[in-house]
């Protein structure tokens, strides 16, 4: 006969099947630490190996570098070195070997090759004669275009004649062109010419140093480019550049014509619009002192003149005038003094 606890599975048989899975888990955990240190034990002798080849190689290299060291050829034994301490700063004997042969590379004199005297003719100067007086003819009317391209025809046909003085009269001609095309001065006056000029003063200098006069004016066409990038862009910072620029060179202008000073007027226009445009009464009071900066230069138009009452009407309120306080003056009236009426006695 059955009974209900022949049908139920019995505790022996759940810790067969518990040690069944424990002892799977202890496998499968063996065998994938065995394949990992496997992997990097691999993966170590793979560096190691490569680290051995390195070190043979470089050691091959500084053989050689002293081998060339002994022949004389410091070159490349002074090439060598250098890659080794490229691959390997701490090489031993690397810093002392290139040390000695930068030494003897110093005092080790170059061949030098002796040429053999060689007899020239006297050549013929008249050509040049005649173009160095057109040079200068040129560089006394202004002409210094003329001047340049004179003077570059000379020096293409005779590189030697007259090296010392057409030098200076290169540099009187770039010196003054350049100056003139920031200034807008002689043909340039109808259309300046920054970024030329300062080329032409970076030529100049070639030549010899520039006066202070010269510099100056390389430095404000700088600034102008400089503060012109900021045009529409950031108008606080064209304010800081032209507003300094207006102050030294007020006409500086560039291909647009617009001068250094009418840029700074109209950057503070609209420098004074951005700072209006804030939310804070605070922050947009700063305003008024911007138009009121371009107001001197030239007088704000109807515009310009409404927004900056507007403006001020907010940031500085009239004020309500007290009327003036007239104290009342009390006049004490005497009282009337009755004087008593003796009236006669009659004796009958």
């Amino acid at each position: 006969m059955t009974t209900l606890s022949d049908t139920q599975p019995t505790p022996v048989r759940q810790k067969r099947r518990f040690g069944f899975v424990i002892g799977l888990l202890i496998i499968t955990a063996a065998l994938l630490f065995g394949s990992l240190g496997g992997y990097f034990w691999g993966v170590d002798d793979r560096v190691q190996a490569a680290e051995a080849t390195r070190s043979q190689a470089l050691g091959e290299q500084f053989a050689m570098a002293q081998e060339d060291f002994a022949a004389r050829r410091l070159d490349i034994a002074r090439q060598r070195i250098e890659y080794i301490l490229q691959n390997d700063p701490g090489y031993p004997g690397g810093a002392d070997m290139l040390a000695q042969i930068m030494i003897q590379m110093a005092i080790t004199p170059s061949p030098t090759v002796t040429p053999s005297p060689t007899i020239t003719p006297t050549p013929d100067l008249r050509e040049q004669e005649a173009i160095f007086a057109q040079a200068q003819a040129q560089l006394t009317a202004s002409d210094w275009d003329g001047a340049i391209a004179t003077l570059d025809g000379l020096r293409k046909r005779d590189v030697t004649y007259r090296t010392a003085q057409i030098d200076g009269m290169y540099f009187i001609a770039l010196r003054n062109r350049g100056a003139a095309k920031i200034l807008g001065q002689g043909i340039y006056a109808a259309l300046p010419n920054l970024e030329g000029g300062i080329y032409d003063l970076t030529l100049a200098e070639r030549f010899g140093p520039l006066d202070g006069q010269a510099a100056g004016y390389r430095n404000f066409a700088r600034m102008y480019i400089q503060g012109a990038s900021f045009w529409e862009l950031d108008w606080a910072q064209a304010v800081n550049y032209f507003g300094e620029i207006s102050r030294y060179t007020p006409n500086l202008r560039d291909g647009s014509n617009i001068t250094a000073t009418e840029r700074y007027r109209i950057a503070l226009l609209n420098y004074g619009d951005v700072l209006n445009a804030n939310q804070r009464l605070n922050d947009r009071c700063p305003a008024l002192n911007q138009w009121a900066q371009a107001a001197n230069i030239v007088p704000l138009d109807a515009e310009y003149s409404a927004k900056f009452n507007e403006l001020n009407l907010e940031c500085n309120p009239p004020t309500n005038t007290p009327e003036p306080f007239t104290p009342t003056v009390e006049v004490a009236v005497p009282e009337a003094t009755i004087e008593p009426t003796i009236e006669p006695t009659v004796t009958p």
